[in-house]
């Protein structure tokens, strides 16, 4: 099996895609007072930012099964 460089595999997963640019990766997502932001804020994101901040398993309960899949 060869080894792919940071670069090559960049351009393979991606390519030509702005990946996180322009989404809120600061903080966290959750409820409760050690996260930062809430579910809801979550929720608020678009599909593609969703993919890149850090959430609590909390923000997919049953409490906010109306916007799975969204």
């Amino acid at each position: 099996m060869k080894k792919l460089s940071r670069t090559s595999l960049k351009s393979i997963n991606g390519n030509g895609m702005s990946g996180c640019a322009g989404c809120p990766t600061g903080g966290n997502y959750g409820d409760g007072p050690e996260y930062t932001n809430s579910c809801m804020a979550f929720w608020g994101l678009s599909p593609n930012c969703r993919n890149c901040v850090d959430v609590s398993a909390d923000c997919y309960g049953p409490d906010y099964s109306d916007y799975f899949g969204n």
